[in-house]
């Protein structure tokens, strides 16, 4: 990725809707996958939803465009093994408050 202010804010949301037993056994290796993703910059925030909607989680990019971020989701192990039933990168504008 390049410098941060070449960077746009992305927010990502994940929609569980896989087997309960893979999101159980994948879940380790999602959040190391994460954490790299922290380590490197790219990851700014991310958790998941706990209130009684959908299962699903929320991730809080900087990259230079959603291309970027989709890549980045796309090898999530919880993206490869078809836990993530539905995925949305959308653009975020921080007006108030800040992310990372």
């Amino acid at each position: 990725m390049s410098d941060a202010e070449n960077r746009t804010t992305f927010a990502v949301t994940y929609v569980y809707g896989g087997p309960a037993d893979v999101l159980a056994a994948r879940r380790p290796e999602h959040r190391e996958y994460l954490g790299g993703l922290v380590a490197q910059g790219d990851l700014l925030a991310s958790g998941p939803f706990e209130d009684d909607g959908a299962p699903g989680a929320l991730l809080v990019f900087a990259a230079e465009d959603a291309a970027a971020v989709e890549r980045l989701t796309d090898e999530d192990p919880l993206v490869r093994h078809g836990v993530v039933t539905e995925r949305t990168v959308r653009p975020w504008k921080v007006v108030l408050g800040r992310v990372g």
